[in-house]
């Protein structure tokens, strides 16, 4: 499959939970979707970010909430996100059943990330706040940015510990739609390939 057909075919199907992908769908829709990402990141950054002397203000307000980040922070990246999400999930579970897995665990895989996300920024995000109003502060003293950049590392280390734990079951979602799918029929359906 080409980038074009899975870009098409994945638009196309983004309701169809059944059936068979072969890697190729879905890797070349990841792909679509990563650089997608980077164009509506920098689209981001040009429309809806201040200069660099408002930028503190700008960062403080934003890491308020979740809610606030997304809109305030990425509002076109976000909705390139929410646009891609149904085609992406049916793709990906499609893919589970090329590999004669369930597509629960890729759902399930999703919704964990999603949530333990929620969760890093609800612990790192007012943190995070806190520290910017201090080091966007033109009238900050030394020994004030130093004890926020020793707050800082605490945080960080939370955030990896938290964050690895994220990883490790997206990891094995990865590993599993790396692999090559069932030769022939299986249970999901016929192969995709033949």
């Amino acid at each position: 499959m080409t980038f074009k057909e899975a870009i098409r075919t994945n638009i196309v199907e983004c309701l169809n939970f059944q059936g068979r992908s072969p890697r190729s769908a879905y890797w070349w829709y990841v792909l679509f979707v990563t650089l997608g990402s980077i164009v509506t990141f920098i689209l981001d950054i040009v429309f809806f970010w201040p200069p660099m002397a408002e930028m503190g203000p700008f960062f403080i307000e934003s890491f308020g909430s979740i809610s606030d980040f997304y809109i305030r922070v990425m509002p076109i990246t976000t909705f390139w996100y929410l646009l891609n999400y149904l085609p992406i999930l049916a793709v990906g579970v499609r893919r589970m059943h090329d590999c004669d897995r369930p597509g629960w665990w890729f759902i399930a895989t999703v919704i964990f990330v999603t949530i333990f996300s929620l969760i890093v920024f609800q612990v790192v995000g007012p943190q995070s706040a806190e520290m910017m109003s201090v080091l966007f502060d033109p009238t900050a003293s030394a020994s004030e940015i130093n004890a926020i950049l020793l707050q800082a590392e605490d945080m960080n280390r939370t955030s990896s510990i938290l964050s690895g734990i994220q990883t490790l079951p997206s990891l094995l979602i990865i590993i599993w739609m790396a692999s090559k799918g069932t030769d022939g029929p299986n249970q999901y359906g016929e192969d995709p390939l033949q």
